[in-house]
């Protein structure tokens, strides 16, 4: 199938997917073709797709991405559980100079539970003494958080001063030294009521410690959408504290790891220069609307080998069709979230292709996605 009998295709979803209201509705069509053995497997495998949304010119109309405002100096939970899941050939989560994070608790707080590899304040800046940790050891931190238990008043604010003394002493200690720290919206139990997996009262400091942890997939849409490796998706523990319900499996010869428990959509795509992705990607981008649209609402995983170039075709064409971004405002925002993300050039052209089918025109060049 080509991508203008593609085009075709999506019309005739569309117009057969609207009720009166012209609101989408589901269906269970699916792409023709031998990308998939047995698309869609699970329960209720037969609510798998959701017309693209489109207007009555039947291309869709670009929107730009729209993320909620946070001060400069301030990191929010979603942003803090992507930094420790972080991947570039191997987790960064296990270099130790990664990431400081400072818990500006109570030492009772701190050791009943923290954020992984938190370490307690106190052990780097002193109430009295000051600084503990020599200005060019903390220069080998590509990032240092900083956390209290809860609130996100401006720093400096008489409600800060009140509410967290001790992070606001860490904090300008830091600034003094030529630090730039950022802090934790909502601190500690922002962060424990979304990821509580992910704190622990045991201190994880040391390398060896390190490599102990267990790497997340990254959250591309909070609490909806994550994009990850075939061995997280093979894990259990993962599936279970992320929630998640459906999952897209990108791998050409990964086998779906449980299938009685969760609804997959399986395409075999190889990461090659020659793998066709006419079909997967409007059947892909169906599936996880469909999943996402849910009563209740679900939560999807897509993956592949190593969740860098498969993974994240998928990704951006649910991110074109049903955010309505461009390719370049997609890829941006799914590079933020994993940055590891890495969609091979045939990948590339064809999204590229993808998008004009989508909107009707040519919006990203292939200089902009390359630079």
């Amino acid at each position: 199938m080509t991508w203008k009998e593609m085009g075709v295709l999506l019309s005739r979803v569309n117009n057969s997917c609207r009720g009166s209201s012209g609101e989408p509705v589901n269906t269970s069509e699916t792409a023709s073709g031998s990308i998939c053995d047995g698309e869609v497997r699970g329960a209720d495998s037969d609510r798998c797709s959701v017309a693209p949304i489109q207007n009555n010119e039947r291309v869709l109309v670009p929107a730009f991405p729209v993320s909620a405002h946070v001060e400069r100096g301030y990191i929010t939970p979603q942003q803090v559980y992507n930094l420790l899941s972080a991947e570039e050939g191997q987790p960064a989560l296990y270099d130790s100079y990664y990431i400081l994070i400072l818990d500006c608790r109570s030492t009772e707080r701190y050791e009943d539970s923290h954020v992984v590899t938190a370490r307690a304040a106190v052990t780097v800046i002193h109430p009295v003494l000051g600084c503990l940790v020599s200005c060019v050891e903390l220069q080998k931190y590509s990032t240092i958080l900083l956390y209290a238990e809860e609130g996100c008043s401006p720093v400096g604010s008489a409600k800060a001063r009140t509410d967290s003394p001790d992070l606001l002493h860490c904090f300008f200690q830091l600034s003094s030294l030529g630090m730039d720290p950022v802090i934790l919206l909502g601190g500690f139990s922002a962060f424990h009521a979304l990821y509580p997996f992910l704190c622990t009262p045991l201190m994880v400091l040391l390398e060896a410690e390190r490599h102990t942890l267990t790497i997340y997939p990254s959250e591309i849409l909070e609490e909806a959408l994550f994009q990850g490796s075939a061995s997280q998706a093979s894990d259990y523990r993962i599936i279970n504290n992320l929630h998640i319900t459906h999952v897209v499996n990108a791998t050409a010869n990964w086998p779906d790891a449980f299938p009685g428990t969760l609804r997959y959509l399986r395409l075999r795509l190889s990461d090659d220069a020659q793998q066709e992705l006419v079909e997967a990607l409007p059947l892909a981008s169906r599936f996880i609307s469909s999943a996402l649209m849910g009563d209740p609402a679900g939560r999807v995983l897509v993956h592949c080998s190593a969740g860098r170039s498969r993974s994240s075709a998928v990704t951006l064409a649910f991110l074109m069709e049903h955010r309505r971004w461009s390719l370049l405002h997609a890829l941006r925002w799914l590079k933020e979230r994993r940055a590891c993300s890495a969609p091979n050039m045939n990948f590339l052209r064809q999204l590229l292709s993808y998008e004009e089918l989508l909107f009707g025109s040519k919006i990203t060049s292939l200089n902009d996605i390359r630079r």
